[in-house]
């Protein structure tokens, strides 16, 4: 792991969990992966997850119409996502970044594929669709 600034709510208080836990002898609790929220106007942007180090960038759905992800992968592996007005993107994301899930991109890029269906295969490619 490299050293980071996060300068976000989720962080102070991930810091404040880890803290508390450490000053009462108790067991570290589980991290979550990085994760931001702003609202612009008609647009909710949230990010999952830290995009460094990504090789290839999968969208899904249309920036047109201001309802899309982007997904940043390593080889298979997702890193990190940037959602616009698609909360499923986000929340879906988080799991599997914080599972260090390997994701066939095809399923990612494919919008007709709902990304609760993605996250219980565990991002590997459906049996209807191999």
């Amino acid at each position: 792991a490299r050293a980071a600034r996060l300068e976000s709510v989720h962080n102070a208080v991930e810091q404040g969990r880890l803290a508390a836990a450490a000053i009462l002898g108790a067991a570290r609790p589980v991290e979550e992966c990085p994760w931001f929220w702003s609202d612009q106007f008609e647009l909710k942007l949230q990010i999952a997850g830290l995009a460094d180090g990504h090789d290839r960038v999968v969208v899904r759905g249309d920036p047109e119409e201001s309802k899309f992800a982007a997904f940043y992968l390593r080889g298979d592996r997702l890193l990190a996502t940037d959602a616009v007005n698609s909360p499923s993107e986000f929340l879906g994301s988080k799991k599997l970044i914080a599972r260090g899930a390997r994701v066939d991109p095809r399923l990612l890029a494919d919008p007709a594929v709902p990304m609760k269906q993605i996250v219980a295969h565990g991002g590997q490619p459906l049996k209807e669709s191999q």
